[in-house]
């Protein structure tokens, strides 16, 4: 039962990928600056976040975030 909620879960969250960077590209096209779009995108995770999350729980997922960059940031290096 786990792998079928894991499997419905990935199939959503590529789903969800497909929507947003669609969203960038278009936002890209429109001439705004990535800095921009980074900074529209972090205010929209926070709006969205705090529906249903606690200050915490953002706090924490935004760390995890950050550190996720910092992996990428250092594998391009």
């Amino acid at each position: 039962m786990n792998e079928t909620i894991a499997e419905i879960h990935e199939a959503d969250m590529q789903k969800a990928r497909k929507i947003l960077r669609e969203a960038i590209t278009e936002a890209g096209e429109a001439w705004l600056s990535s800095a921009v779009i980074s900074d529209a995108l972090m205010l929209e995770f926070i709006e969205f976040a705090g529906r249903s999350s606690s200050p915490a729980q953002i706090a924490a997922h935004l760390t995890r975030v950050a550190t996720q960059l910092q992996r990428a940031q250092s594998r391009a290096h």
